[in-house]
């Protein structure tokens, strides 16, 4: 406390007037103000650094999270992945051209329609009659005098299989699955009426037999 205090009179034993001692002053100590300081500023500092502690806790949450979301996509990923492959796996590897079951002029015959002999295995088919791909591979789209609208399918394994006397092709190029609808029957080119006619080369060269390649690989058209 800071200010003089006033006197005080009292009686001795003795009777006589005695004059009290004043209270003494008391000054502000700069030791308390220091330790007001450091107890702000210790205040402020704990304020900060929990502050600081909750704003890192949120960072590793945060953190945390996001691996754990990446985990679940790449799980999901993986998954998706292995049922791609299953399927792929099962797939058919080989279809027949068309769905409709006969077959009509067959390999070798020979005839005032071909100037040689017949090179492929022709489906009495109508007109627009969906055409599948045999196999797997390459598209070329193309027009010949003789064949008409004739799409060609390259395997892998480098077997070519012609669809002749197209009425369209549904797919011009590109890459195509086995029983995929790559074009229509129709009676294009050198044709008497409406069929598909197809064609086996083997590495693109030599026609051979479609009904025996086509049973080779487990398709019987007849």
């Amino acid at each position: 406390m800071a200010g003089i205090a006033a006197a005080s009179v009292g009686l001795s034993e003795n009777g006589r007037n005695v004059q009290a001692a004043p209270e003494p002053t008391v000054q502000p100590s700069a030791a308390n103000d220091e330790f007001d300081t450091q107890l702000s500023t210790l205040s402020r500092e704990a304020d900060d650094f929990a502050d600081r502690a909750s704003r890192t806790q949120q960072r590793v949450d945060l953190e945390q999270r996001r691996r754990e979301e990446q985990k679940l996509r790449e799980a999901d990923a993986a998954s998706k992945k292995a049922e791609a492959a299953r399927k792929e796996a099962l797939r058919p590897k080989f279809a027949l051209p068309v769905a409709q079951k006969g077959v009509g002029e067959l390999f070798g015959a020979v005839g005032s329609m071909w100037s040689n002999r017949h090179t492929g295995l022709d489906f009495p088919v109508s007109m627009y009659t969906p055409v599948m791909a045999v196999t797997d591979g390459t598209v070329v789209a193309k027009w010949n005098p003789s064949y008409g609208n004739i799409v060609e399918v390259t395997a892998a394994d480098g077997t070519q299989t012609w669809y002749a006397h197209l009425a369209s092709a549904r797919i011009r190029s590109g890459y195509v699955k086995a029983g995929t609808v790559i074009g229509y029957a129709g009676s294009s080119g050198n044709s008497s009426g409406p069929h598909l006619h197809l064609e086996v080369h083997p590495g693109g060269g030599a026609p051979v037999d479609p009904l025996a390649w086509l049973r080779t690989h487990g398709l019987d058209p007849t």
